[in-house]
């Protein structure tokens, strides 16, 4: 397959035409995920974080974007993804590295829908950041975009806690060996956020 390249700026232009629908739930929880983007060497990559095995946790050790509940004391939702981040990895955000509102999803958990309304947001960051895990968060790691949309690595297949085969990406083996499979609601992220490059996944 010839490799697909992508340029931070030419992303960002993308991402500020976009105008993305608020999902608009009456009485949802709010909470936000940053995607966060910086220039690799060959390629542009995106982070992730493989979260902690936890019993209060409803997508516990599922791949994710760095992200949680809003707090009464953050302004907006910006700001819940920026201290979330510096929470969780260790990677401090700011305004001036915001990029866009990428999508709102309702929450679900186990096939059912949450009370819960869970935006995205677009941030970018340079090399020279090292991420580090805190107790929630088991792996965080970089994956080229180029490997995102490589058909090679799409695949279907049935998650342990639902009924049903969901679409996936394998983003290759973990530190302990274990596969990391992208799917669900951070998925859908994924993949609308290459609806709006023109790409598939």
């Amino acid at each position: 397959m010839k490799s697909i390249e992508f340029k931070l700026r030419e992303i960002k232009a993308v991402l500020l035409q976009h105008s993305p629908q608020p999902l608009s739930l009456e009485t949802a929880k709010e909470a936000a995920v940053a995607l966060v983007l910086r220039q690799g060497i060959d390629d542009v990559e995106m982070l992730f974080i493989q979260r902690a095995t936890s019993e209060r946790d409803p997508w516990s050790g599922q791949i994710a974007f760095p992200g949680g509940g809003k707090e009464p004391s953050d302004a907006d939702l910006v700001e819940t993804a920026m201290r979330e981040t510096e929470e969780e990895v260790a990677v401090m955000l700011n305004d001036q590295l915001f990029c866009h509102h990428l999508m709102d999803q309702q929450g679900s958990n186990r096939g059912g829908s949450m009370d819960l309304m869970i935006r995205c947001l677009v941030f970018e960051t340079n090399r020279a950041v090292r991420p580090v895990p805190n107790y929630e968060v088991a792996e965080v790691f970089w994956v080229p975009l180029s490997r995102l949309v490589n058909p090679e690595h799409q695949l279907t297949f049935q998650p342990a806690i639902t009924n049903k085969p969901a679409n996936g990406i394998d983003l290759g083996e973990g530190c302990a060996g274990q596969p990391r499979i992208l799917w669900g609601l951070t998925y859908r992220f994924v993949q609308y956020f290459f609806t709006l490059l023109n790409k598939n996944v």
